[in-house]
């Protein structure tokens, strides 16, 4: 017993709580998750070791999956993007690789949190572990699928050059953006199941409008303004260019997108965090 309990206790007063006191709803979540770091730690290596635990080829399977997934794609955009876009293969797997983490994690995030709410009801864990869990996940799938994209950069020639090294930076913004986008998503979907096809649905057309499979310039000029403000579209500028450019990314991009981070990230842990006390009722 503390001594500020035991005072009570000998005072004739019991402590309470005061569910009407003022609270910082986010700062206490995000404490909680440095709290349980070990579980999001757990949680983490739990996802990655169960989606290979029955396969012979085991992580392998992630260095595959991007390349299968580019000779699909190359098959189908060589013929209309390969003469314009020299190095296309770097080109396509780098804005595969970035989309592929974003679009996982996100929606893995509001899948597990959806789909564990007899979990988060029974056991007592901060509810952001999921999404946590799942940006952890996917940033290991993404450093494993990297592997082939720079060795298929360094054989079709693209120049290696120090702007590699900004690729953290780029990193940490795009998996902030993911996290605030995975849980703004998963407090939706509680309370409206549509959620999770109307994000699906978000996703599959951000995809072909965020340049993922060709040059935004190719495209008319109205339409470039349009895709220029999509924050998906500056995602993979960023993570793009120190790779298949060589450079660091446009000082635009990379603040518009920064800003975009701050107000998702922002966003997400505000909506996820004020429904909170609602979660145990709809899961």
């Amino acid at each position: 017993m503390t001594e500020k309990a035991l005072q009570q206790e000998q005072a004739g007063t019991r402590p309470y709580y005061d569910s009407a006191a003022p609270r910082n709803r986010v700062a206490d979540e995000l404490r909680e998750v440095l709290r349980y770091r070990d579980l999001v730690r757990n949680l983490v290596r739990r996802n990655v070791t169960a989606r290979y635990k029955r396969s012979v080829l085991g992580v392998f399977w992630t260095l595959l999956d991007p390349l299968a997934t580019m000779l699909t794609m190359a098959v189908v955009f060589t013929a209309l993007f390969a003469k314009s876009i020299p190095g296309y293969p770097v080109f396509l797997l780098s804005g595969i690789v970035i989309w592929n983490f974003f679009s996982q994690a996100s929606t893995q995030a509001m899948m597990d949190f959806v789909y564990s709410g007899s979990l988060v009801v029974q056991v007592y864990m901060p509810r952001s572990v999921f999404a946590f869990s799942s940006i952890g996940t996917h940033l290991v799938n993404l450093l494993l699928a990297s592997i082939p994209l720079f060795l298929i950069a360094i054989f079709v020639g693209t120049p290696i050059t120090p702007a590699l090294l900004f690729l953290p930076v780029s990193l940490l913004l795009v998996a902030l953006f993911t996290l605030g986008t995975g849980l703004l998503v998963s407090a939706l979907a509680v309370f409206f199941a549509d959620m999770i096809n109307i994000f699906n649905i978000a996703l599959q057309l951000l995809m072909f409008l965020s340049g993922v499979f060709f040059s935004v310039d190719a495209m008319p000029a109205a339409l470039q303004k349009i895709i220029f403000l999509l924050p998906t579209y500056q995602m993979v500028t960023i993570f793009r260019y120190p790779i298949y450019i060589g450079q660091l990314p446009p000082l635009d991009s990379l603040l518009y997108f920064s800003g975009w981070t701050l107000v998702m990230l922002a966003l997400g842990l505000y909506v996820f965090t004020r429904l909170s006390d609602m979660y145990a009722y709809r899961v």
